[in-house]
């Protein structure tokens, strides 16, 4: 996931911001993905990878009010919004890992600098390259910037415009159906035997219940 914090993303979005609607879809989209592994990055004019690529994601359900823009917490140079530079950096975290599907999930609501003068066709050869989709969320009432349009284009992904809490939930059910879930079993399964060994409980309760009863000596 690749979230923008700048300041824009502070503008009222359902009954909270930008922000708020935007990690809330990511938890619901964590539920739906059970045993996929992900990463979290916030970025604005520079990028901080809060969670490493992990299964357990019990860091993102912690992660929202530590970066949350309105909070005034977020130091002064993440002001901006540098999209091309926050895809670049996503790119190299998810090149540390030799298999699995590869998926960017970039949440931002303006336009970027640093895409324009053909740069967009630039990271969008070099996500196709590296084998990962791009999906936007645009949350905000203005249009898709063009350059984020083509980049998801072309690495195989796709752009959803968000205009409310309620779209933005169904976006991420859409790319949940796009990119389906395949789980593959690497390690062999602990389970319980208990069966035989309550045979040999109950058979060992019966001899000591027939020798209490029957077998044994008379003590007169």
């Amino acid at each position: 996931f690749c979230v923008d914090v700048s300041g824009s993303m502070t503008a009222p979005f359902g009954e909270g911001t930008r922000y708020d609607a935007a990690m809330a879809a990511i938890n619901g989209f964590l539920d739906y993905r059970d045993g996929d592994a992900f990463g979290l990055s916030f970025f604005g004019n520079n990028v901080l990878h809060w969670v490493p690529l992990t299964s357990d994601t019990s860091a993102f359900r912690c992660a929202p009010p530590f970066m949350d823009p309105k909070r005034g917490t977020i130091p002064p140079w993440f002001g901006g919004t540098s999209i091309g530079k926050a895809l670049k950096a996503c790119r190299d975290v998810l090149m540390t890992r030799e298999e699995g599907d590869r998926m960017i999930i970039l949440i931002s609501d303006g336009y970027s600098s640093d895409l324009s003068g053909g740069q967009d066709a630039e990271i969008a050869d070099l996500m196709r390259e590296s084998g990962i989709s791009v999906y936007g969320v645009h949350v905000a009432d203005g249009g898709i910037p063009g350059e984020v349009v083509n980049i998801a284009s072309i690495s195989g992904g796709e752009v959803f415009e968000a205009g409310d809490p309620t779209a933005l939930d169904t976006v991420f059910k859409r790319i949940d159906e796009m990119q389906v879930t395949e789980l593959e079993k690497v390690a062999g399964e602990q389970l319980d035997a208990f069966r035989p060994w309550c045979w040999v409980g109950l058979g060992v309760l019966g001899l000591f219940a027939l020798f209490g009863l029957f077998l044994r000596a008379t003590p007169w």
